[in-house]
């Protein structure tokens, strides 16, 4: 009986996992990779919104993991300041966002690991235009 139980949590949890996006595509090996962020052009890519996605939706657009002490910086959605962010370790966005394409920027202070990061399951990314 209890090993039926270990075997049903670890598949839920397998399942779960398995929902994790990682951006941009560069992120696709296993596990991703730590990538540091730059002060000098930040990180910037595009991002897809299948619908409209309101600032107060139950799931951040992005979730960003830093290593420590974490970043400090500004992160923006076409050019407009979407969260202002000082030595955070676990960093939540969100944003109301329309349907359609749009540019993410991050911006940091200093240089940053970046160790995880996931978006929402409406938001996907897209190549540049």
């Amino acid at each position: 009986m209890l090993n039926s139980r270990i075997s049903l949590l670890c598949l839920i949890l397998v399942a779960f996992g398995a929902q994790a996006q990682h951006f941009p595509p560069l992120d696709r090996d296993n596990p991703p990779k730590s990538r540091t962020i730059s002060p000098v052009g930040g990180y910037t890519f595009c991002m897809a919104a299948d619908r409209d996605i309101p600032a107060n939706s139950t799931q951040p657009l992005f979730t960003l993991n830093f290593a420590p002490p974490g970043a400090s910086g500004v992160a923006r959605i076409d050019g407009k300041t979407v969260k202002t962010f000082h030595n955070e370790q676990h960093l939540l966005i969100r944003a109301h966002v329309s349907r359609g394409d749009h540019r993410f920027i991050l911006n940091v202070d200093r240089p940053a690991e970046n160790t995880f990061m996931s978006s929402s399951d409406d938001f996907k990314y897209c190549q540049p235009k």
